[in-house]
């Protein structure tokens, strides 16, 4: 008798999770699992505030190469000097001067290095700037949509085109800007 209680016991409990699995399913199955996929370089490319970014990135960095530029110009005209007069100046003053030719090339040298570094640095938090603010759109966007997950496209290796929600999240960001 007791055994036939127990199989009696272990059917129902077995009922009752196949159909508690049913109304779970069925309720997952109620909700599509929506997946995004959205490449955040063409939205940091596109968007509004991205291409006002790499504008002003652009000219910063024409005005730098313009700067360095005269100064090898200057650079150029001081050793073409010191070539013309090295016949009749003394060793000493020919001396001095390439020393201070020499200092001068050192100095630029390390300006270029400098400025280049600095402004890589200006460009990488830029950017982290701009994708930290791209990123909270996106997580805004997936909630009001109800996606389940949206992907970066740089990590993915096949991904259907209509999963693609980069133009969507570029008017999002941009109505956001203004």
């Amino acid at each position: 008798m007791q055994g036939r209680n127990r199989w009696w016991m272990a059917s129902i409990l077995a009922v009752g999770i196949l159909a508690g699995l049913l109304v779970v399913g069925t309720g997952w199955a109620a909700q599509p699992s929506r997946v995004g996929v959205v490449d955040m370089q063409q939205v940091l490319n596109q968007s509004s505030r991205g291409k006002a970014m790499k504008q002003k990135l652009d000219q910063e960095r024409a005005a730098r190469q313009r700067e360095v530029e005269t100064r090898q110009q200057d650079l150029q005209k001081m050793q073409a000097e010191l070539e013309k007069q090295a016949p009749v100046l003394s060793e000493q003053a020919r001396r001095e001067r390439t020393e201070s030719l020499q200092r001068k090339v050192r100095d630029i040298r390390r300006l270029v290095e400098d400025a280049n570094r600095d402004f890589e640095k200006r460009v990488q938090d830029t950017e982290m700037e701009i994708t930290r603010e791209i990123i909270g759109v996106v997580q805004e966007y997936g909630k009001d949509q109800g996606f389940l997950t949206i992907m970066e496209r740089s990590t993915l290796i096949y991904y259907s085109q209509t999963a693609d929600v980069t133009s969507e999240i570029i008017k999002r960001y941009d109505g956001k800007q203004k």
